[in-house]
């Protein structure tokens, strides 16, 4: 005959209960919650160019703006996206505490009055430019579309084999209601390969005999 249970126990047990309820349910759902499809947006096309000692990366980002995005925008909320960029070492099992990286930030504001879209342009925290468009078109274009930005410049460390990773942070979720965190596209990469360029020897010339 098995004891019986305090009076006072019964609330603890049923808290227990509901948590580990919530738990189960947690360990069902999360797989689903963070599964990629083909809608989901997504880094494509990207590039990797050199200009002197400069790296610079060109991509774009499918699948992004849609109907939600074009009504936070619309409403007058600064709205955009963080795109991530990474140089890191070509190499398996390889420990890279401290890649080369770069943030490049897009935000837009839409003014009611002049109809127009502002889109600041941060990289690393520092304003790099300021555009005014009229059209949702160019404002997609230019929050979508990068061409050639630099973000590392080449060093003697850089020599070798090494990969260019991209993704877009594209704001925030809250799982189970309870737990938040960032939304991101999957990563892009490309490999890339720095070989410095030695400078040529100086050629020895043999002293005139008839001077």
């Amino acid at each position: 005959m098995p004891w019986p249970v305090p009076h006072q126990a019964r609330p603890l047990r049923l808290v227990a209960l509901v948590l580990v309820g919530v738990l189960l349910q947690a360990v069902v759902q999360v797989p689903a919650l963070w599964a990629r499809s083909d809608d989901d947006p997504e880094v494509t096309d990207l590039d990797v160019s050199r200009e002197g000692d400069q790296v610079l990366v060109s991509f774009r980002m499918d699948g992004a703006f849609d109907d939600d995005l074009v009504e936070r925008i619309q409403s007058g909320l600064p709205t955009g996206f963080t795109y991530q960029v990474r140089l890191e070492k070509s190499r398996r099992w390889w420990l890279n505490p401290s890649p080369h990286k770069s943030e490049i930030q897009l935000i837009a504001m839409y003014n009611a009055i002049t109809r127009e879209y502002l889109i600041n342009t941060k990289q690393d925290g520092r304003l790099i430019s300021s555009t005014i468009v009229t059209s949702l078109e160019e404002l997609q274009q230019h929050m979508t579309i990068l061409d050639a930005v630099p973000f590392v410049q080449l060093d003697s460390e850089l020599r070798g084999r090494h990969k260019v990773k991209v993704r877009a942070e594209l704001g925030s979720k809250t799982i189970l209601l309870l737990f938040p965190t960032r939304r991101h596209t999957a990563w892009a990469e490309m490999p890339f390969r720095h070989t410095a360029t030695e400078p040529a020897p100086a050629i020895a010339t043999a002293p005139d005999a008839w001077q």
